[in-house]
């Protein structure tokens, strides 16, 4: 038997961070950080499973096989790891740590006039 699968943590959806002008010029730093470790790494490593099965010189690609039991695995999964991803994240917060974290800080903006260009 042989598998491979890629995995990623991040988060499921986009982190907003919002600027007003007094935060632009003032150069706020915020921060945005990965909030779902477990649902994104188990729902990463269950939909690029790839396995084969080599039995008496034959070798059987069954990726195509767990192609339809993957919906109902990652629903299960994320049902379980949801929890475990508010926990993990709250914990690791407390202690000052964060997963994925970036810091932003916006330099400068300019509004204009509008113009047409063709």
């Amino acid at each position: 038997m042989n598998g491979s699968a890629a995995v990623a943590i991040t988060n499921n959806d986009p982190t907003t961070l919002t600027f007003n002008s007094t935060e632009i010029a003032n150069k706020t730093i915020k921060t945005a950080s990965t909030k779902n470790l477990t649902q994104s790494l188990t729902t990463s490593l269950v939909n690029n499973l790839s396995l084969s099965v080599g039995a008496l010189g034959l070798g059987l690609d069954v990726t195509a096989l767990l192609g339809t039991v993957k919906p109902a695995v990652v629903t299960l999964l994320n049902g379980v790891t949801a929890p475990v991803d508010a926990l993990v994240y709250n914990v690791l917060a407390a202690l000052g740590v964060r997963v994925g974290e970036a810091d932003v800080r916006i330099m400068g903006a300019t509004c204009g006039r509008s113009a047409l260009v063709q």
